[in-house]
């Protein structure tokens, strides 16, 4: 199935393969995530004399939402050699930059064909007729119909990827060897895979039980096969009300919730009121990846909090 995908992919592309025929072109992701999926290529591209230097739009500590572009950021997307950005509904601060840039260079991951998408989870304020802001669903839900965390699925990155390489010729040059793009491929993911399957064994095993204070991470969670016990949405503006500290509570006790999982900067400070006999343990995990240093850190660092998550 998986090289399957990758031929499907392999055979279009919305990226001109001149513009990356430099031997060092310059990709802006829009979120580091997707950055670090790029640069899985590295390796792959460097046996074939091509550096890629990829970096990251948004800085540490912003948020796709909310972030303001400043004039040096518009200077870098239109230079760029290849823009990578999740789309107007996860990015809408990029809209008018995106709509100046020159379309054959640009991606945007959310309209990728073979994109694993996942459905928006109820959140447990919303379920049950709770009281507190049954508003309070994702600013997406009528324009994006799926999760868009959808850089936590491996076999997503491996579309990313695929994506990205389809914008390199594939003649040979001289006395360089032609690109195999689909063994190019199947090497950079390859310690990904790897990962995945010894925590997936783990996974079964160990049954973690944990709860969300920030539904970002389905795609991890499906890859593992695991299931959140609940997920409640927890910021500065939203503070759960009564009933659903109660029904935290219950699903803490019934589930025998261990962990609690957070987003940096998050104030957790209603854990104390949720837990049972046993305090629930915080860990947090950067949905947009901030300190990681790969993709495959990225991963295991989530996967192995997830993972520690049982009693």
């Amino acid at each position: 199935m998986v090289l399957l995908l990758i031929g499907v992919l392999l055979g279009f592309t919305s990226v001109s393969t001149t513009s990356l025929a430099s031997s060092s072109p310059t990709i802006l992701a829009s979120i580091k995530p997707v950055q670090l999926i790029i640069t899985l290529l590295n390796r792959p591209l460097l046996a074939h004399d091509i550096n890629l230097e990829v970096s990251t739009l948004l800085p540490p500590g912003s948020t796709p939402h909310d972030y303001v572009l400043k004039p040096s950021d518009i200077v870098r997307v239109l230079q760029a050699d290849l823009i990578v950005w999740m789309g107007p509904a996860v990015e809408p601060y990029l809209v008018p930059i995106i709509a100046r840039a020159d379309l054959d260079k640009v991606i945007e991951i959310s309209q990728l064909d073979v994109l694993k998408r996942l459905p928006f989870r109820a959140l447990l304020e919303n379920e049950g007729g709770h009281d507190d802001n049954e508003h309070h669903s994702h600013e997406h839900d009528e324009i994006l119909q799926f999760d868009p965390h959808l850089w936590w699925s491996v076999d997503n990155a491996e579309v990313i990827a695929t994506q990205i390489l389809s914008g390199f010729g594939s003649e040979s040059d001289g006395n360089k060897p032609v690109m195999d793009k689909e063994a190019m491929v199947k090497q950079a993911m390859q310690p990904i895979r790897a990962l995945l399957t010894s925590k997936q064994r783990q996974a079964t095993k160990l049954q973690p039980s944990f709860l969300l204070f920030h539904d970002g991470l389905q795609y991890l969670e499906s890859d593992l096969g695991v299931v959140s016990a609940a997920r409640v949405a927890l910021d500065d503006d939203h503070r759960p009300g009564i009933k659903t500290l109660l029904a935290l509570k219950q699903k803490v006790e019934v589930n025998r919730v261990v962990c609690v999982v957070a987003e940096t900067n998050t104030n957790v400070s209603i854990i104390h009121k949720i837990e049972a006999a046993t305090p629930l343990r915080q860990i947090v995990i950067d949905s947009l990846g901030w300190g990681r240093v790969n993709y495959y850190d990225m991963l295991q660092q989530a996967y192995d909090e997830i993972l520690g998550c049982q009693s």
